[in-house]
């Protein structure tokens, strides 16, 4: 088990100056089986991973004194084969007093820098018991990896049924204040719209656009499930309705999820 900036092998820095209002955040991750299918190509949901995390600690420095959670990801993909590594940078685009919104581009540098997704986040402001985490300016944080090629088992992930996975929310996966990761919730999303397009057409899919609405924290478990239902299809693939809920919490909905998924072959 590892928490989800070192199993995305995530390293993110800020551009020279640590002092700006409106920090850009950069960010580097290899491409392996950790962050794709099967057959090869990007998983979305771990796409919007890399996006919550990037985008997140942007919109938290420029929240400072206080810190920030995620209320909303939309995040459209352009290819979903990559060569990598991914290049990721994240700039504030609105800073309020009770929200942060931040643009991500998710480029691959294995195809001179053509553009990979792009994804909105928006991050409600929070003041937190103990205060915001404490980072020295301008951010750094590189090399964290965990081995070669994790996969969505090193996250505790598992099928249930043919429409659901679940998650065992373990302490590597809460942020500082014990709630389950907003890019773990996204990473469940798409695992449970794949697993479902798979089962019901018997033909290896993968998550492309997705968009995550956070509605309530997720702090009690043991078990988070990804509920998947097929409502359409259309040209680009199946659209799957995802409900992300706290077992533990009544099944309390903490997410609310809209994936489009390509069947492959």
């Amino acid at each position: 088990m590892t928490n989800i900036g070192d199993w995305l092998q995530l390293d993110l820095w800020e551009q020279p100056d640590g002092a700006a209002e409106s920090p850009v955040i950069l960010g580097s991750a290899p491409i392996g089986r950790h962050i794709t299918t099967e057959s090869g190509l990007l998983r979305g949901g771990a796409v919007a991973a890399l996006v919550d995390c990037v985008g997140g600690l942007g919109a938290g420095l420029a929240a400072l004194p206080g810190w920030v959670v995620s209320t909303n990801l939309t995040q459209r993909v352009g290819r979903l084969d990559a060569v990598g590594p991914l290049s990721l940078r994240s700039e504030v685009l609105r800073a309020g007093r009770n929200a942060v919104v931040s643009a991500v581009e998710v480029r691959d540098e294995g195809r001179h820098l053509a553009l990979v997704a792009d994804g909105i986040l928006t991050s409600a402001i929070l003041e937190f018991a103990g205060g915001a985490p404490t980072h020295d300016r301008p951010f750094r944080m590189v090399d964290s990896r965990v081995g070669a090629d994790p996969g969505p088992q090193d996250l505790g992930i598992f099928p249930v049924d043919a429409t659901t996975v679940g998650l065992e929310l373990v302490p590597d996966l809460r942020n500082p204040w014990g709630i389950l990761h907003g890019g773990a919730s996204a990473l469940l999303a798409d695992l449970a719209a794949e697993h479902a397009v798979t089962s019901a057409s018997g033909r290896p899919s993968a998550t492309a656009d997705l968009v995550v609405h956070y509605m309530a924290p997720g702090r009690v478990g043991p078990l988070i499930v990804g509920r998947a239902e097929r409502i359409g299809s259309r040209p680009d693939g199946e659209v799957v309705r995802v409900r992300i809920l706290d077992t533990g919490a009544d099944d309390r909905l903490m997410c609310l999820a809209i994936a489009t998924v390509r069947p492959q072959g």
